[in-house]
């Protein structure tokens, strides 16, 4: 499964290698994945709502599991960056990552709330096109952002942070995440049950809804001038389709441009 990511996740600095950039290759996450393409006008970036669960679903997973949310873009030419919100034990990080690089800030306690997450290329006062990540909690906005001299494996970006809006997107895309610590990997894993001792609990009510694509010149696009997949899967082969099906779970509704990831479905 792609990790980078958020990433939307995953989404970060050396000192949170473990997160997103370096989840385990071998890959013990459930996923579930909203990717649009083939879109009609130039589209710069995405936006969504998110749902954050509660603290009692988040007490079972602290120190143990990554919780990922965030949005994946992929330029014409190229340059491929995540943006999103990451839970690493008891702190809740904003981040940017791709081309090697990860670019945190801290964020305050967002457990239970309902958030707007906003990601792509923009202009910004200078007149320059950069790559920003903006979360809204309560009609305050929390960024981050990054520029042709910001620096990724030692070498500034460039063209890569200017592409996203000057050439606009190939893709978005919106993922929910669960990867767990290595040493966690093997022994505390999901069960088909929704219980406070599971990974799963974690993700009762977690969801990205109204999942739209930002067109370059403003505002977001209509579900009917593009083309969406979604994808939801688990890196461990011993799951079958069917058990992750059970476990994570989407509607939408076209009419009313409303696309929602819910872990929240108990068959």
């Amino acid at each position: 499964m792609k990790r980078i990511l958020l990433g939307l996740l995953t989404i970060i600095c050396v000192a949170s290698t473990t997160s997103i950039a370096s989840a385990e290759a071998s890959g013990d996450g459930f996923r579930s994945a909203i990717t649009q393409k083939e879109f009609t006008e130039t589209v710069v970036g995405g936006q969504a709502k998110l749902k954050i669960p509660s603290t009692l679903n988040l007490n079972p997973i602290k120190d143990k599991i990554f919780a990922e949310y965030f949005i994946t873009i992929n330029s014409k030419n190229g340059a491929t960056f995540d943006g999103g919100v990451i839970y690493d034990g008891n702190q809740w990080e904003l981040v940017i990552s791709g081309q090697g690089g990860w670019w945190p800030i801290t964020l305050p306690n967002i457990t239970g709330q309902t958030v707007d997450l906003k990601f792509g290329g923009e202009v910004d006062n200078r007149g320059e096109y950069i790559v920003k990540l903006t979360l809204t909690v309560n009609g305050t906005p929390y960024s981050v952002s990054i520029d042709k001299n910001s620096v990724a494996n030692g070498v500034t970006l460039g063209w890569l942070a200017e592409n996203p809006y000057y050439a606009g997107l190939n893709t978005v895309g919106y993922e929910l995440n669960l990867v767990p610590k290595s040493q966690y990997a093997s022994d505390f894993y999901h069960t088909l049950t929704n219980t406070n001792s599971t990974k799963r609990a974690y993700f009762y009510g977690a969801e990205f809804s109204i999942a739209v694509p930002i067109k370059k010149a403003g505002g977001t696009l209509d579900l009917t001038k593009f083309s969406w997949i979604h994808k939801k899967n688990c890196d461990d082969p011993q799951y079958s389709q069917s058990q992750v099906d059970q476990i994570v779970y989407d509607t939408y509704n076209q009419t009313y441009l409303y696309t929602t990831m819910d872990f929240n479905y108990i068959p």
